[in-house]
């Protein structure tokens, strides 16, 4: 993990209560509930005041990979536009994240003087994740879009109030998704289905399953004890 001490450590339950209170925020300014699912793209321009736009950031910055950018100064949010042509929970995963660099890194840096020579403070791309500073905005991204409560009563209308703890790789039985019939064995090759009926159930319809099945896994409803990611 990144030790840059720019970027201070801050815990999930901090970040979390900050991403609650930009939802709160918004339900205020907007006079309407804040999904799920959550509308990041009208916080960013309407409650942000923030410019959302959307190019080619490999050819605009001139390097590869990158999904998005915040230009602090100037108050704008780039977002690839191959996102556009992918499924809808990476393109509004990458606006949130931009949004938890906004919420939680922009005075700190505007302070230091840490923008870089063309004001850019951050450039965002997958394989940077486990740095400090990625890893707090993808938190607050997961907390923005899939808040705590509204994913733990989702999950339980399914699977009931304890976690699914996965002990097998290969399920030992296939899935039943009936009209008021659902059984699931909850193996590692089943995460994804998992994840699918609790965005179906809570109308995360913004959010992808690899996304979904982090946040349960955060949240400590969903246990992998196999040892194995896949």
């Amino acid at each position: 993990m990144d030790t840059n001490p720019l970027v201070p450590w801050m815990d999930r339950s901090r970040i979390a209560d900050r991403a609650e209170k930009l939802r709160q925020d918004y339900q205020s300014f907007s006079g309407q509930k804040a999904g799920p699912p959550f509308p990041v793209e009208a916080l960013i321009e309407q409650n942000l005041g923030l410019t959302l736009e959307y190019d080619d950031l490999e050819e605009l910055i001139g390097e590869p990979d990158i999904l998005g950018a915040l230009w602090v100064e100037e108050k704008r949010v780039v977002i690839d536009n191959r996102l556009l042509d992918s499924t809808e929970g990476r393109f509004c995963f990458t606006c949130a994240h931009e949004v938890g660099h906004w919420t939680l890194h922009r005075d700190l840096l505007v302070s230091r003087g840490s923008l870089n020579r063309r004001g850019q403070a951050f450039i965002c791309r997958k394989v940077s994740a486990h740095l400090r500073v990625e890893w707090q905005a993808n938190t607050f991204a997961s907390c923005l879009l899939m808040p705590e409560e509204a994913v733990s009563r989702a999950f339980q209308q399914y699977f009931g109030p304890d976690p699914l703890v996965i002990h097998n790789r290969k399920p030992c039985f296939s899935s039943t998704n009936l009209p008021g019939l659902r059984a699931i064995d909850p193996a590692l090759e089943n995460v994804k289905e998992i994840a699918s009926w609790v965005i179906e159930a809570g109308k995360f319809s913004n959010v992808s399953k690899e996304a979904m099945r982090y946040r349960l896994e955060d949240l400590g409803l969903l246990i992998n004890s196999t040892g194995a990611d896949k």
